[in-house]
């Protein structure tokens, strides 16, 4: 399983506690460029299922339940640390694709789009988060 996600675009995220209840909900920001470290710390609540404790940038923690993570994933809101990597080196190869075609259209998404994951890096970086 990968360990590292990184936070693609701006969203909010409402955890509860895992006491019987549910009683305690916190809404928390996350941000692009955000890096999630899941801990092998885990555990079970009865009726809620299984959570992983999060670790955002090296400054807070949190558990968050499986499915949600699941959705993020899916959605496009998070990806792995390795699928940045993998994005970038793609777009990369697009963009010498839609050069050597003389394709100015194609050529001009793709390099909008490396720009983006590469201002996530930035960013990324800006804070300090090592991610290898």
């Amino acid at each position: 399983m990968n360990d590292r996600f990184v936070i693609l675009e701006f969203f909010q995220h409402e955890v509860s506690c895992c006491c019987p209840g549910q009683k305690h909900q916190h809404l928390i920001e996350f941000h692009q460029g955000d890096v999630w470290t899941i801990t092998n710390e885990r555990k079970y609540v009865d009726c809620l299922g299984w959570h992983f404790l999060v670790t955002v940038n090296g400054e807070f923690r949190f558990l968050m339940h499986v499915e949600d993570m699941e959705d993020l994933y899916n959605n496009g809101s998070i990806c792995s640390v390795l699928d940045l990597e993998l994005k970038t080196i793609h777009l990369n190869f697009k963009i010498n694709e839609a050069l050597d075609a003389h394709d100015k259209e194609s050529f001009l998404l793709f390099a909008n789009e490396l720009t983006n994951l590469r201002e996530i890096k930035d960013k990324m970086h800006a804070e300090g988060v090592q991610v290898f």
